[in-house]
């Protein structure tokens, strides 16, 4: 691809160089072309690294790239953009996203120095262009960022055996926070588990775990101890996970000889007193207020904080 471009081609390459900048000026073309180098990349091929330290810039000819933020594209471009500018204007800015070719790409690599030379032969043109980038980049930044729930979410997880305590926190905190227990709504017909998991995680600002250790586990030792039900502790994890220790909070009932076990360390334990179910809304009163405590300290989330 990248010689057809080259040597007699030449024209081809002013020819597009001249979408640069919205300019269709030659002599910025030309200027382009002569100050970098021609290069050629493979669908996959990363042309920038985020975090990487270099501050080359790369003006497209040919072909499409996709912007890569953590993992996810932000963006995609093509013939006549350019990109990795802003490495070149402050130099001791890590690049703050990846670009990966997604087909067959042909660029002018061009070095920071270069490019700040060209600025400067070329001042109005170049430096309004940057500055339509940065708005851009801005708009799209703002676009990915969610906005902040105007009432604290809560997602609260339990097995079947527990959906009466789990009820029950939800009824007492119902004038603090927006609760929903499994399985209300969460994992909807023909949805798969893991994915309404995620998308719960992503809309909450706490989560509860109900853990009634109603699972009976032998050691190695041969002792048998209470154990939580995988599914609660993977729930409980994959919250911990994305909404951090202090977020995530752990109910259980008040067991003789109970002990959590060591990698629940960290995060908040509630634990309430066994009685009659008829009066289990009256024993659930202390974690309410326990976890009405941290909701009011810790508040909603604040996306990238």
């Amino acid at each position: 691809m990248k010689e057809r471009f080259e040597g007699q081609n030449r024209s081809a390459l002013i020819a597009s160089l001249k979408r640069q900048f919205d300019s269709g000026d030659p002599e910025v073309a030309e200027a382009i072309a002569t100050g970098g180098e021609l290069l050629e990349f493979k669908p996959g091929d990363v042309l920038i690294h985020q975090g990487g330290e270099d501050n080359d810039v790369f003006f497209l000819v040919s072909g499409n790239v996709s912007v890569v933020v953590k993992g996810q594209e932000v963006r995609t471009l093509r013939a006549g953009d350019h990109v990795g500018e802003m490495a070149a204007i402050e130099p001791s800015q890590l690049r703050s996203a990846s670009v990966v070719a997604t087909d067959t790409v042909v660029a002018v690599k061009m070095s920071g120095a270069s490019f700040m030379s060209l600025a400067d032969s070329f001042p109005p043109l170049v430096w309004r262009a940057v500055a339509q980038e940065l708005s851009r980049r801005l708009f799209d930044r703002n676009r990915l960022m969610p906005t902040p729930n105007k009432k604290p979410r809560m997602f609260i997880m339990s097995s079947v055996e527990g959906l009466d305590v789990a009820r029950a926190i939800q009824s007492g905190l119902q004038h603090d926070v927006l609760a929903t227990v499994w399985p209300d709504g969460t994992f909807w017909a023909g949805g798969y588990p893991l994915e309404a998991l995620e998308t719960a995680v992503a809309e909450s600002d706490f989560g509860v775990a109900v853990a009634l250790f109603e699972d009976i586990v032998e050691t190695p030792r041969g002792d048998r101890k209470a154990a939580i039900r995988d599914n609660v502790l993977f729930e409980l994890g994959l919250f911990m996970g994305r909404l951090s220790r202090r977020r995530s909070i752990l109910v259980y009932p008040k067991l003789k000889g109970l002990v959590l076990p060591s990698d629940l360390y960290g995060l908040t334990p509630a634990s309430y007193a066994l009685g009659d179910e008829r009066d289990l809304e009256a024993r659930m009163g202390p974690v309410c207020t326990e976890i009405r405590k941290i909701i009011r300290q810790m508040g909603v989330k604040i996306p990238g904080a």
